[in-house]
C-alpha cells in the first residue's frame, strides 16, 4: 500500500518520533509542495524538517508529482490549496492513501471515496504490529493530543484501540 502524506502528518510523526518508523516499513511519498511546506522549518531549526530533508534525500520518503487537470478540479470541487490539494491529486491519480491530519482534506478524501489515515491510525497501526510497545504508543498518543488538534473522545477512543 502506498500513502501519500501532507505536511502536518509528516511533522506529527516526527515530533513524536515515529515518522521513521513507518515510512521505512511502507511506501510513503509527498508532493513537492508538502516537501516545500516541511523544509520552510528548516529555517527555525526545526528537527523534523531535517528528518524529512533526510529521509528524502535517502529515498525513504520518495516525492511524487501531482497532475494539474487534477488538481485544478479538485481545486475547483473543494476549495483546497496547497501540499493538501497536491496530497489529494496524487492519491485519487494512483488510488493511494491518504495521509493526513487535516480536517478539510479528510473531507474531502470522503467525498472522493479515497481511503485515508490520520497520524494517531499510523500509530495504532505500528502498535498492531508490533513496531512500537504499548507504553511507547500511549505516549505518542498523549504528544498527539498536544500537538494536534484532536477532541478528547478522538484521544480516548485511540488509547482504548492500543489496550
Amino acid at each position: 500500500m502506498t500513502f501519500v502524506s501532507d505536511a502536518t502528518s509528516l511533522i506529527l510523526l516526527a515530533k513524536v518520533g515515529l515518522l521513521e518508523m513507518f515510512v521505512v516499513r511502507n511506501n510513503v511519498v509527498m508532493p513537492p509542495k508538502v516537501y516545500d511546506e516541511v523544509a520552510k522549518g528548516k529555517d527555525k531549526g526545526r528537527l523534523d524538517a531535517f528528518l524529512v530533508e533526510r529521509l528524502a534525500a535517502e529515498k525513504t520518503l520518495s516525492i511524487s508529482l501531482a497532475d494539474k487537470e487534477t488538481k485544478a478540479k479538485i481545486e475547483k470541487l473543494f476549495n483546497i490549496r496547497g501540499g493538501e490539494l497536491e496530497v489529494l491529486a496524487v492519491s485519487l491519480a494512483g488510488s493511494k492513501t491518504v495521509l493526513t491530519d487535516d480536517k478539510k482534506c479528510l473531507a474531502a478524501a470522503k467525498a472522493l471515496k479515497l481511503n485515508f489515515i490520520t497520524s494517531l491510525d499510523v500509530v495504532v497501526a505500528l502498535y498492531r504490529r508490533g513496531v512500537v510497545s504499548k507504553e511507547r504508543a500511549i505516549e505518542a498518543i498523549e504528544s498527539l493530543e498536544e500537538y494536534g488538534w484532536y477532541s478528547k473522545d478522538v484521544i480516548k477512543s485511540y488509547k482504548e484501540a492500543v489496550k
